[in-house]
């Protein structure tokens, strides 16, 4: 047992002259490096340092950690640099001493963030169409500052709206990241088109780009192929959901939605038109988006009925200018689709047009360029039920459908001048206010003359004798109910030659019931017929042909 306490005796007078020789072999202070360069996002870097006396370490700047802050021999430290708030570079000092004594300073340089707006990917392929919901993209973006974008195109066309994007530089210029969310357009055009998203500075710097690259539209030909190729297109564009209306895999003969022209029709436009769609008859759609263009493709188009939207009183949908190019169009339907108003060119379907129907839209006003010099073919106009509500009282009401007031009375008061109209439909609207009275020699108003006699029969003596304002005289359905109209029904309604035929009482004399007009009054006709003994007085001769005949002929 006393060898063995012999022996560790040894090993540790051994162990403390090695430790005694290691120390005294190092003489003054060293440290491997003399500066350390940092990047912006910090990091942990090694010093090692050797020394013959005690030393401590100090720093004045809190983004330096140092560990262990003091030490003697050999001793390898810790020098934990934190990430930078700002763009510029920065600097200081790591001091090592002993009892006061400067022993070495180590600087320490980092390095700014760079200005950076930098996108997950430069290049984005989108298709020709799409439903409105899906035409939209999201470019995420990492970036330590405010940037500003613009568009460059490689056409006239503008078809990307790039949307606001959220940032919170709360970390100063450390990278966040962001998105960027772009609706695009539908191309129309059969070849493809590109545009640049340019993201740059405040001062104009530029920061990075994204190229958006959409691709062609179908080619449609001038042909009976092109026009089968077309309406495909407008279906899918409308985002149709009526089944069983077109089929690709049969002939356009035996789609249910159109009629083609044939060589024996009298109305042929031309004969090229032979094979080519005639009519067409679409309804139920879920859109948001205006009519397809590849309308004007359907050129020997003499009817087009577009029916029911989904949620139409949302909706505010314009009419494409292309449709306006149609010249052979005659009859015209776009109802309950979401329709808010008429473009200027829609004057270009005067020289055909002979049927308008726009019921169940969103027009807040008779369209101005509804008058009988812009359209003389036409005979019906249909503005029914242009309500987005379902309102009885209107005060405080604007913008709500189809109204009439002081500023466009002259509109309500041309269509009533409208002397070749035959069906005039105005039911369900926002019109208030009397209907207007006219006197004949004013406004360019005739009165009836022998010549409507002789075309009417005896049954208009009084008309003519009374010099009745000759108001719509070819009118073969009117209908005004269920408005907010107020004041008397003037004479040449009361007594209008047709009023028989108008089913008066209820298409005409019954407004919105428990309305409120504008002003706080209570709509409705001051002068309402009770029966129609008053028109028969004047008109004995039509008794007979409109009067309930009570005997039973044997």
């Amino acid at each position: 047992m006393k060898r063995v306490y012999t022996i560790l005796a040894l090993a540790l007078i051994i162990t403390i002259a090695s430790c005694q020789r290691d120390n005294t072999m190092i003489e003054g202070f060293e440290a491997n490096i003399s500066n350390i360069e940092a990047e912006a996002h910090g990091g942990e870097y090694k010093l090692l340092i050797s020394s013959d006396r005690e030393w401590t370490v100090t720093t004045d700047v809190p983004w330096i950690m140092i560990s262990p802050a003091n030490g003697y021999g050999k001793v390898q430290c810790s020098v934990k640099i934190d990430s930078t708030l700002v763009h510029d570079s920065r600097s200081s000092n790591i001091r090592f001493s002993s009892e006061g004594e400067i022993l070495k300073d180590v600087e320490v340089m980092q390095k700014g963030y760079a200005v950076m707006a930098s996108p997950r990917s430069e290049l984005i392929d989108i298709a020709a169409s799409a439903t409105r919901s899906s035409r939209h993209f999201d470019i995420d973006i990492t970036t330590n500052v405010e940037f500003k974008t613009r568009v460059e195109y490689d056409s006239e066309d503008e078809w990307l709206n790039v949307g606001n994007y959220t940032l919170t530089l709360d970390r100063g210029a450390r990278p966040r990241h962001t998105t960027l969310g772009v609706n695009w357009e539908m191309n129309t055009e059969a070849k493809p088109r590109e545009a640049k998203i340019v993201l740059s500075t405040e001062s104009g710097e530029i920061l990075s780009t994204v190229s958006v690259k959409q691709a062609a539209a179908p080619l449609i030909e001038d042909n009976r192929a092109g026009d089968s190729l077309a309406i495909v297109t407008i279906y899918e564009k409308l985002n149709c959901w009526a089944e069983n209306v077109i089929s690709t895999s049969e002939s356009m003969n035996r789609w249910e939605c159109l009629r083609l022209w044939r060589a024996t029709d009298s109305s042929l436009p031309e004969p090229e038109a032979v094979g080519r769609v005639r009519d067409l008859d679409l309804s139920y759609f879920n859109t948001e988006d205006d009519l397809p263009i590849e309308l004007k493709h359907l050129k020997y188009l003499e009817t087009l009925s577009l029916y029911g939207n989904v949620n139409t009183m949302l909706k505010d949908i314009h009419i494409c200018d292309e449709l306006c190019e149609l010249k052979y169009l005659k009859d015209l339907r776009i109802a309950a689709f979401g329709i808010v108003s008429l473009p200027e060119n829609f004057v270009k379907l005067g020289a055909t047009l002979e049927t308008l129907d726009l019921n169940s839209n969103n027009l807040t006003e008779i369209p101005a360029i509804l008058t009988r010099e812009n359209f003389p073919k036409l005979r019906s106009l249909n503005l029914a039920t242009n309500r987005r509500r379902i309102v009885a009282d209107l005060r405080g009401e604007e913008g709500a459908g189809l109204g009439d007031n002081t500023a466009k009375s002259e509109r309500f008061k041309r269509l009533l001048l409208w002397e070749e109209l035959e069906e005039l439909y105005l039911s369900y609207n926002y019109i208030e206010g009397p209907i207007p009275d006219f006197t004949v020699g004013e406004d360019g108003v005739r009165g009836y003359t022998a010549e409507d006699v002789k075309e009417r029969g005896d049954s208009l003596n009084w008309a003519v004798e009374s010099s009745l304002p000759r108001i719509l005289p070819n009118m073969r359905h009117l209908m005004l109910n269920l408005n907010f109209f107020t004041g008397k029904l003037p004479d040449w309604l009361l007594y209008h030659p047709r009023l028989m035929e108008w089913s008066a009482e209820t298409l005409i004399y019954q407004q919105q019931e428990k309305g409120i007009d504008s002003e706080g009054r209570s709509v409705g006709f001051d002068n309402t017929p009770t029966s129609r003994e008053y028109y028969f007085e004047r008109y004995p001769l039509l008794r007979g042909r409109y009067e309930f005949n009570d005997e039973i002929e044997e």
